[in-house]
């Protein structure tokens, strides 16, 4: 079958296409390709042994809840006091693993439970489940401890969460969740999923692509002193 309108490939690109497939097949098989494919396996193994457990995170959201600087037609009565200024936290408890973590795997109270740490600073006034924001399969309570709030539960599948409602008097509580578990050692903050595999794909994106431009240079343009063109 004939195509009037398309031109034939140029043997100048096609030799070109050709030296660049060879060398980009050399580069695969060099130390610095083998270096790159073993990396991208141990960092994939790794990330594989990472989430192949409970991974416990938490995450603070904090909002006002009732200003004297607004012209409020109400107050805010807690526990028969009154309140003029008053925020409120949203402290999130999630399982960002590939394993459910049960309550009895807990570190017991006087040991290392999984607890909500209140500063003196936060004033709190009220602490509660927030059931709306806790996932249904999960059944969970508050319990306090001193000035800390135990954190309850029967247990929490994975991307499961536990949310507390906290009020308080100031702007910045520092409210943080620690404690240790079966296979949990310690809960981090939570970082968005997106924050992550951006920063860590851009990472190894440049990483690899110095490598490759190094090898090339090296092998192909250098020795050849000539431009890269197609």
């Amino acid at each position: 079958m004939h195509f009037p309108n398309i031109k034939k490939l140029n043997p100048w690109h096609h030799n070109k296409i050709k030296e660049f497939g060879v060398a980009l097949w050399n580069f695969m098989t060099s130390k610095t390709g083998a270096f790159i494919i073993g990396v991208s396996a141990i960092a994939i193994g790794y990330y594989q042994f990472y989430v192949s457990r409970p991974i416990m995170k938490y995450a603070v959201e904090t909002a006002p809840f009732i200003s004297s600087a607004d012209d409020n037609d109400f107050k805010v009565t807690v526990h028969g006091a009154d309140y003029k200024d008053l925020y409120i936290s949203r402290v999130y408890l999630i399982n960002k693993g590939q394993q459910a973590l049960a309550g009895s795997d807990v570190s017991k109270i006087g040991h290392d439970p999984i607890r909500i740490v209140v500063p003196d600073e936060a004033k709190m006034a009220h602490y509660a489940i927030d059931h709306q924001l806790t996932s249904l399969a999960t059944s969970a309570d508050l319990l306090k401890d001193g000035k800390d709030l135990i954190i309850k539960f029967d247990f929490i599948n994975p991307d499961d969460q536990i949310s507390t409602a906290i009020l308080h008097e100031s702007q910045k509580p520092g409210f943080y969740i620690t404690g240790s578990a079966l296979n949990v050692n310690s809960i981090e903050r939570e970082w968005s999923d997106k924050e992550i595999k951006f920063w860590g794909l851009w990472g190894l994106g440049i990483l690899y692509l110095i490598l490759v431009i190094t090898y090339l240079y090296n092998h192909w343009y250098h020795p050849q002193n000539r431009k890269f063109k197609f």
